[in-house]
């Protein structure tokens, strides 16, 4: 059937996404033939649920995590309690999101199909044969974790509790309610998706309750004078806003390590492309919801982080840690008001962007085991048949998330540490794929994407995901992301990327050409119509 420039046509076949097959293997389901490409708009078994209400909620959960409740104290510390820079981060973040969701747009607008970044990847970088789908995977795997906000969840729901913020320190009691969130939403999704979407949408819709007191009452204290508030004003705009308060501390690693918290808070903008194939007119509800979600959470950090430096004076600011949440609404709306019931609004929220992670993380992992890469892939990538649920993509995410919530002490930078160790890898991906956005426009030069990045926004993006990458070896390190018995976060994020190429190497080049043998991919239909990959030994002659 003709549409303009495309023709939808139905064909025997799975996907050309993966760059090392070089021809379609049979099997049905939906292409779309663009000038030189193909494109497989497979629809999964579960359908394509999720509406342009349902699509925003998953961006703003996903954006509005932990990270405006917790990195702000971090942030200022990294840059030396140095205001103008301070906001500098944010902004420079902010473009950079903005850069980056539109070059994910016009590439997800061309391959509307679920698995985002490793798709995007897969149809870019064909050569050497499977590397970065193999290395992407396998990072997937490894980083699929919801973390720090379960990690936050414990500590604000402590808090709320009545806790001191000395005794949540020094507990491993915030680590252990937040492995009962983790296990509680791998249940829930595993026993239904629909539940599971709908209490996703419940919390979506609470935490948007919560952006709209953090608005009002960051506009309460920016807008009203001091006799209405009662509030000391410790951020005036003068000369000291351009003052450190330390600026011994600040060198090119800590503003890289800013800049990555920054990212963090913003980060959600490139995980609902891993769902795409779920969504209704995929290209025409992300090229809506996608820009919305993040104008509403650039207008809500802005106006925060002014709030924030406004009632905290800056040196209790940098000592806060990640509950200057909870310290800033207290001072404003009182213990009850303010500690209590705001308190666990923002526990939710973190509930919220665990629900959200924990779903498109499973989804991420059932792509991946289909590609057969690792052992027991076709086990891994099946859904389960009684509930017609990714339930051992979701228990993966559950065991690593435990394993590190258990191994992490509660004080220190831990938190700081794993926003980093998280952030640095996925900056090389968003880099690579700022890259090849060029490299896909000058293979298909006749085919137009429906939703187009801007090149100046292109290039902001690669040039600064390469200074994150390479400042932190230039000068002194970090110590707010430093963990005694763990490497630091740059140094630990390449060794696992360099383990992840020696695997592919190992299993794709090395034991092929010792052996006698290649690798050829094998398409497995399971029972539920879900396709699986499967690597068959092809002995020489």
């Amino acid at each position: 059937m003709l549409k303009g420039d495309s023709i939808e046509v139905t064909v025997a076949s799975r996907s050309n996404s993966d760059a090392s097959v070089d021809e379609l293997t049979p099997m049905s389901s939906t292409v779309k033939e663009y000038t030189g490409f193909q494109v497989d708009l497979e629809d999964l078994p579960q359908g394509r649920h999720l509406g342009l209400f349902s699509t925003i909620v998953l961006f703003i959960s996903r954006i509005f995590g932990s990270g405006i409740w917790t990195t702000p104290s971090g942030i200022l510390l990294a840059c030396g309690g140095n205001a103008a820079v301070f906001f500098s981060m944010w902004l420079i973040a902010a473009v950079v999101s903005f850069s980056g969701l539109f070059v994910y747009l016009e590439l997800g607008s061309l391959i509307p199909r679920s698995g985002g970044t490793k798709v995007f990847l897969e149809y870019i970088y064909r050569r050497p044969k499977v590397l970065v789908s193999t290395v992407f995977s396998l990072y997937s795997l490894a980083f699929g974790l919801t973390l720090t906000n379960a990690i936050i969840f414990g500590k604000y729901t402590l808090f709320c509790l009545g806790f001191s913020s000395e005794y949540i320190e020094s507990t491993r009691m915030s680590n252990w309610i937040g492995i009962s969130l983790v296990v509680l939403t791998t249940l829930v999704h595993g026993v239904s998706t629909k539940h599971g979407v709908a209490i996703q949408n419940f919390l979506g819709a609470l935490k948007l309750l919560l952006v709209g007191i953090m608005a009002i009452t960051s506009i309460y204290v920016i807008f009203f004078p001091k006799k209405i508030t009662g509030l000391e004003n410790n951020l005036p705009f003068d000369s000291s806003f351009w003052q450190f308060t330390n600026s011994k501390v600040v060198s090119l690693s800590t503003i890289s390590s800013a800049l990555l918290q920054c990212f963090f808070s913003f980060g959600g903008w490139s995980s609902v492309h891993t769902v795409a194939s779920e969504i209704k007119d995929p290209v025409r509800t992300l090229k809506i919801a996608g820009p919305v979600s993040l104008f509403i959470a650039f207008l809500s950090y802005i106006l925060m982080n002014v709030a924030y430096l406004i009632v905290i004076p800056r040196e209790q600011m940098m000592q806060s840690g990640p509950l200057i949440g909870s310290l800033f609404f207290e001072k404003v709306l009182g213990y009850h008001l303010g500690r209590q019931f705001v308190t666990v609004s923002i526990a939710l929220s973190a509930a919220s962007n665990v629900f959200v992670v924990v779903y498109g993380t499973s989804r991420m992992n059932q792509e991946i085991f289909r590609e057969g890469y690792v052992p027991f892939a076709q086990v891994m990538a099946s859904n389960y048949k009684h509930t017609s649920t990714p339930l051992y993509s979701l228990l993966l995410c559950c065991i690593l998330t435990c394993f590190w919530l258990v191994v992490l002490p509660p004080q220190g930078n831990s938190f700081n540490y794993i926003v980093s160790l998280e952030g640095y890898p996925t900056q090389i991906f968003i880099g690579l794929i700022g890259i090849g956005l060029f490299i896909v426009r000058r293979r298909y030069p006749d085919e137009k994407a429906p939703i187009r990045a801007s090149l100046l926004g292109t290039l902001l993006l690669v040039i600064i995901s390469a200074y994150v990458l390479m400042a932190p070896f230039t000068g002194p390190r970090d110590e707010s992301t430093y963990i005694a018995f763990l490497p630091p976060y740059h140094i630990f994020a390449l060794i696992l990327l360099g383990l992840f190429v020696l695997y592919w190497a190992l299993k794709f080049r090395v034991l092929p050409w010792a052996r006698g043998y290649t690798l050829e991919p094998e398409l497995i239909v399971l029972d539920d119509g879900l396709t699986v990959k499967r690597w068959t030994k092809v002995w020489y002659q």
